[in-house]
């Protein structure tokens, strides 16, 4: 039995090598921990892409905890492409020839659970909430653009806390994000 137990904990220690999981305590009592999870599928430089192409994940229903969806995904990809575009080999004159596409989504659980989270992204940080709280999720997939191989995948959760302005949130997602990309080199 003990040969067994062994066995199954390397099986499990070698599949998530790689894998980084953090939940990070805030220092306001009203914001929740924060949860992230990221993980490299290859090895890969950001300084050898030369450009982004963006391709947001949306839903079909709409998110009753994002009324402004729209204003979401713009600051999102806003944030991405700040974190990003500082660690690559850009040319804003240029035409790129080697872009990276950044597949990303952001969702609360009312919209997408845990488990579709898993089932389309592989992974999740799998924040526990309590009865009655809400989870937010933003997901981003780095791919290379002429292999179409996934990267780099990370997933961010928290909770949402209501009576937050829409400015607050959106703030904390921006954070979530520099926080989720931040050991990419």
């Amino acid at each position: 039995m003990r040969t067994l137990s062994v066995a199954i904990i390397a099986i499990v220690s070698t599949v998530l090598a790689g894998c980084v999981s953090v939940t990070i305590p805030q220092e306001k009592s009203q914001v929740a921990p924060l949860s992230i999870t990221s993980s490299p599928l290859h090895r890969f430089a950001l300084s050898d892409f030369d450009g982004l192409l963006f391709e947001a994940i949306v839903p079909d229903q709409a998110d009753p905890m994002f009324p402004n969806r729209e204003k979401a995904y713009e600051t999102i990809e806003v944030e991405i492409a700040k974190q990003l575009s500082a660690k690559m080999n850009m040319n804003p004159g240029q035409l790129s020839q080697n872009p990276l596409i950044v597949r990303y989504a952001i969702a609360s659980g009312s919209t997408v659970s845990d488990a579709e989270l898993v089932g389309f992204f592989g992974t999740t940080p799998g924040l526990v909430t309590a009865p009655g709280q809400e989870k937010l999720t933003i997901a981003v997939t780095l791919i290379q653009a002429n292999t179409g191989d996934a990267l780099w995948q990370g997933v961010a959760q928290g909770t949402i806390v209501p009576g937050l302005t829409n400015e607050t949130r959106l703030a904390r997602a921006e954070a979530a994000i520099a926080r989720m990309l931040s050991g990419l080199r």
